[in-house]
């Protein structure tokens, strides 16, 4: 199956013979509706009404993003639904139940931040202080979350969460080249290529894990760790979680390590307080994504190998399970 990713702003997409017929000034291209499981526009691109109502017909996950790469919304056809999902889910927020399963979610996170830092120090075999000491601070907190009996409260919780991602990000640093000055994390907006980037690819992520919650049966504002905070699709950036590291910090350290991509590959943004990717930087950064999404690994729970867009729904379907039948075996997604 075929992700489309409709980048180029004046592009139109039609409907026509069981084909997206997709043009753009001089320049046209066809993909047959048959082989699409997923399509992903950016601002600027026109989809006629029977393009669209093609792809909500044929139940075609087609995702919006904004100009800087964040979440802007899907289309929702019919679907299938279990109401004693949603149930579950309502009964579970805000009790300790609840906050196990955070407890469990920021484990995997934490968990898989602490083995790319150790790809990383074998690679340079242990010479990067830093590093070491990043990659004990995090093991220090990822055992306490691990022994816990009774789960930590939510704010303890996010000072951990906060703490190991200021040592993880100080850390990663030393997966990219010096030239690219990254020193750590900020956002909102991204100040250098490296964290455009990260943010960028955290927004696809997002849209890709929505799509999952929704499909798995899910309320995707409704979350354990991100809570019920309004306008905000709390439970998935609780599911998102741990797939941070696995896919788009990989992915961000791939390109940047093959040299596809310059730091004159980015512009600033309009208002000039941060740095965008142009439209090269895009369309290469969405090629580098699709190709963790479609990455086959080893899916323990199920004994076989799913491309890793696969296994984000799964932890999905997990955690709907655990949540139905009241049980904390939900195991979140490790990178080896």
């Amino acid at each position: 199956m075929t992700t489309l990713y409709l980048t180029e702003p004046g592009t139109y997409v039609r409907y026509r013979n069981h084909t997206l017929d997709i043009k753009k000034e001089d320049r046209h291209h066809t993909c047959r509706l048959s082989e699409l499981d997923l399509v992903v526009v950016l601002p600027g691109v026109q989809l006629t009404d029977g393009a669209i109502a093609q792809l909500l017909d044929r139940g075609i996950e087609t995702l919006f993003l904004r100009q800087d790469g964040r979440f802007r919304g899907r289309l929702q056809g019919h679907f299938h639904s279990n109401p004693s999902i949603r149930l579950a889910q309502y009964r579970c927020v805000e009790t300790t139940f609840g906050l196990a399963l955070a407890q469990k979610l920021v484990s995997g996170k934490i968990r898989n931040q602490r083995t790319l830092l150790q790809q990383r120090n074998r690679a340079t075999q242990g010479r990067i202080g830093e590093l070491s000491e990043a990659i004990d601070a995090i093991a220090s907190y990822s055992s306490r979350l691990q022994q816990l009996a009774t789960p930590l409260t939510r704010d303890e919780l996010m000072g951990i969460e906060g703490i190991c991602a200021k040592n993880y990000y100080q850390a990663l640093r030393h997966w990219f080249p010096t030239q690219w000055n990254f020193s750590g994390r900020n956002r909102r907006p991204p100040l250098d290529p490296i964290n455009a980037l990260l943010s960028w690819g955290y927004g696809v992520l997002l849209a890709r894990v929505f799509a999952a919650a929704v499909q798995a049966g899910l309320d995707p504002y409704l979350g354990f760790f991100h809570a019920i905070e309004p306008y905000r699709p709390n439970l998935v950036l609780d599911l998102m979680e741990e797939f941070r590291p696995v896919i788009v910090d990989r992915a961000a350290i791939a390109i940047v390590k093959a040299e596809l991509l310059d730091p004159l590959d980015f512009e600033p943004s309009p208002d000039g307080a941060g740095i965008w990717l142009g439209q090269t930087a895009k369309k290469l950064f969405l090629g580098q994504l699709q190709r963790q999404f479609s990455s086959r690994v080893l899916y323990s729970p199920q004994n076989r190998r799913l491309t890793l867009a696969q296994i984000l729904l799964e932890q999905a379907r997990s955690l709907g399970r655990c949540l139905c039948e009241s049980n904390l075996d939900y195991e979140p997604f490790l990178l080896k």
